[in-house]
């Protein structure tokens, strides 16, 4: 009689384990990603798209892994279901047949870029007939791109080693991200002074979102609980913290404005008039700033309260390489 209930007791226990590690399973989502800086990038570099998806899905409560490619396989990878999806991609109709995607957490603002003393206020790359353009292979860059038969196009492995190409006259175009570009400038100010050209405005501009393969278990799910998690992480200063930004301007109450999202740490005693718009859509700040912290609105600066204002509290940047980009070769 024992020997049974001992039986009984460890079929049981078997059961409970593997039912465990079954849920376990279903809640971790291995994701692929190519190296695309300032989005995605090793462990230790500038990786913020990276950041805020982990972080949205463990808040989730699922387990996110993202596996970093050495060259755009992504798409194919994901048809052949090797990972579960991509946590930086951008929408195309060829993707949606295959794919569900989360609301854009993020936009790419692609600027083109060129040698010192080029032309980069072309808006039409038709124009550039003749020129060499590094590109990435299999990006969704779109009707910028397709329309353009006669380009000559080079492909490199990522946005950075397009830039290296455009240094050492290996092509005369890119096409990079406008928060690239920022940090190119900011990390290596000399060397885009003296060898690139940016152009102002961005040529087309292309939301960022979490991607999961349709037929991945709870995907619609997971990516409805994503969603929500991610409109928290806006309006509780998340994103400013990841971001590395003391503002941020995003409609956080869905009134048609725009308020500036405050970080809630180290405010200036100055007010804070602009900030980083997350979208570049129609919606603008109105005349009269409202302010959102730790998503609570405030009309207006003088709302605010005094607690915000001390500098006990700052988050450093605990990144191995903090936003080095480049490394030593760039």
């Amino acid at each position: 009689m024992i020997k049974y209930i001992l039986h009984i007791l460890n079929v049981l226990t078997l059961t409970v384990l593997s039912t465990i590690s079954i849920h376990a399973a279903e809640r971790k989502i291995q994701l692929a990603s190519d190296v695309w800086p300032p989005f995605t990038n090793e462990d230790g570099k500038a990786r913020l798209a990276t950041e805020i998806v982990h972080l949205a899905l463990t808040r989730s409560g699922y387990t996110a892994e993202t596996t970093l490619l050495d060259k755009w396989t992504v798409t194919s990878d994901l048809k052949a279901e090797k990972y579960d999806g991509c946590g930086a991609i951008w929408k195309s109709v060829e993707r949606e047949k295959y794919l569900l995607f989360s609301k854009p957490y993020l936009e790419s603002r692609l600027h083109l870029v060129g040698k010192k003393g080029s032309d980069v206020s072309i808006t039409d790359l038709s124009a550039l007939e003749g020129k060499r353009i590094a590109l990435v292979k299999d990006y969704a860059y779109g009707s910028l791109v397709d329309d353009c038969e006669r380009l000559e196009v080079i492909y490199g492995n990522n946005d950075i080693d397009n830039l290296k190409m455009l240094i050492s006259d290996k092509a005369d175009y890119t096409l990079v991200d406008a928060l690239l570009i920022q940090h190119a400038k900011r990390e290596q100010a000399e060397k885009c002074e003296e060898f690139l050209a940016f152009s102002a405005d961005p040529l087309t501009i292309n939301p960022v979102h979490l991607a999961l393969r349709k037929n991945l278990p709870n995907a619609a799910k997971i990516l409805e609980q994503f969603n929500q998690t991610i409109r928290l992480m806006q309006a509780d200063g998340t994103y400013n913290r990841l971001l590395r930004l003391k503002s941020i301007a995003i409609d956080i109450d869905d009134n048609g404005e725009k308020e500036l999202v405050l970080n809630g740490m180290e405010l200036e005693l100055a007010t804070i008039s602009s900030g980083y718009e997350i979208f570049s859509n129609d919606k603008k700040l109105p005349p009269k700033t409202r302010y959102s912290i730790r998503d609570q609105i405030y009309n207006g600066w003088d709302e605010i309260p005094d607690d915000y204002r001390g500098t006990d509290n700052v988050i450093p940047d605990t990144r191995a390489e903090g936003f080095n980009l480049f490394g030593g070769d760039f």
